[in-house]
């Protein structure tokens, strides 16, 4: 069962990584999403912002590649990426904190769309929008609330970070963070 609710989840990141649709991930796909996500957020391409999501993304990527395309063909195919990122991720290993934090804190400065170092509700659903997670608003905001872990009505970074780090290595069948990219 822990298995297979890895395996959901993995292979549900995978098409949001995939943007062409293709089968297989490359870097074209990655500054893809980077590019999707700052137009549904409204960021301005050449802004500070901007440039700090597309690094991110671009380090991400590198990490990602380097790790995951085990036959250096340039491309992750969906076996690669779920045998990579269960090795990577999911057993905790550095690899999170080395990359995947970071390009998260980064995309998630663009979710701040006020600035004021929290993410409302509103802008959640943003996200959520921009993810194309298809949760309607009630769902979203259900998922916002459980996240939500001192209950104080916005998400810190941390918070976010910690359901983004569920997503990737959680076994718990209800754990908040399954949901973050949308229904299993």
């Amino acid at each position: 069962m822990i298995d297979d609710l890895l395996d959901r989840k993995l292979e549900r990141a995978f098409t949001h990584l995939d943007a062409d649709g293709s089968g297989v991930v490359e870097a074209d796909d990655i500054f893809a999403l980077g590019s999707r996500l700052l137009s549904a957020l409204d960021e301005p391409a050449g802004s500070p912002k901007a440039e700090l999501v597309m690094r991110g993304l671009t380090d991400f990527w590198q990490d990602l590649f380097t790790e995951l395309d085990m036959d250096r063909d340039g491309k992750v195919t969906p076996e690669e990426y779920k045998l990579g990122m269960t090795r990577l991720y999911a057993q905790g290993g550095p690899a999170y904190d080395r990359s995947f934090r970071p390009m998260m804190r980064a995309i998630l400065t663009i979710v701040d769309t006020d600035g004021d170092g929290v993410i409302s509700l509103e802008e959640f659903h943003r996200a959520q929008l921009a993810f194309d997670t298809r949760l309607g608003p009630a769902d979203t905001e259900a998922l916002f609330r459980r996240i939500d872990a001192d209950g104080d009505g916005t998400l810190t970074v941390d918070e976010l970070l910690h359901a983004v780090r569920e997503y990737y290595t959680g076994t718990e069948e209800d754990a908040p963070g399954n949901l973050l990219f949308g229904e299993l």
